[in-house]
């Protein structure tokens, strides 16, 4: 099961870096990793590691959202699989804490590869605030996820998040799908 675990999360970031350059040619600069930026910290993969968990850890079970002055790179990037639009970290992690204020992660695995980390979690909360569109419910919730974080000069520079979120909403709305049918739809 790790193996699975680990392949789909390598696997889902080699997409997201795929389509980054879809549709166009990647020139031999675009393809040599960049050199240290002037100045710019080298951090070592158990300090991207601890940088990467700090967005677990006070981000959100502190719900310390300050703390993403010091983690994340002034012009970050969160591509959250369950937002159409790409919001940015402040506010992704602010949906998430109005919506479940109680909110919870347990991060189950970290993998690193240079400037890259990967971590699993399960995120525990009570849907106490209303969340992408959904009024409070007040029922309990449990979900898994998926952040890939991309670090740049000691701090995060792309976050791409894969939760289960239907999975979520299916436990908000009480359905099988997560999708409440239309008004006037007959329901088996």
């Amino acid at each position: 099961m790790r193996r699975f675990i680990v392949a789909l999360a390598v696997v889902s970031f080699l997409v997201l870096a795929g389509l980054s350059t879809m549709g166009r040619s990647t020139t031999a600069q675009e393809a040599t990793p960049a050199s240290p930026l002037a100045g710019c910290p080298t951090t070592t993969e158990d300090e991207n590691a601890t940088i990467a968990r700090r967005w677990h850890e006070e981000a959100i079970n502190h719900h310390d959202l300050t703390v993403l002055d010091e983690i994340l790179a002034p012009d970050a990037s969160h591509d959250s699989a369950t937002f159409s639009t790409n919001p940015g970290p402040w506010a992704v992690l602010s949906a998430l804490l109005t919506g479940f204020p109680d909110v919870r992660h347990t991060v189950e695995a970290v993998i690193t590869q240079g400037d890259i980390v990967v971590i699993r979690y399960t995120a525990v909360g009570t849907h106490a605030g209303e969340f992408q569109g959904y009024a409070p419910t007040g029922k309990p919730v449990t979900w898994t996820g998926i952040n890939i974080y991309r670090l740049e000069c000691g701090r995060i520079a792309e976050v791409w998040s894969e939760l289960d979120g239907l999975g979520r909403i299916a436990q908000l709305t009480g359905t099988a799908t997560g999708v409440t049918p239309a008004a006037g739809t007959p329901t088996p």
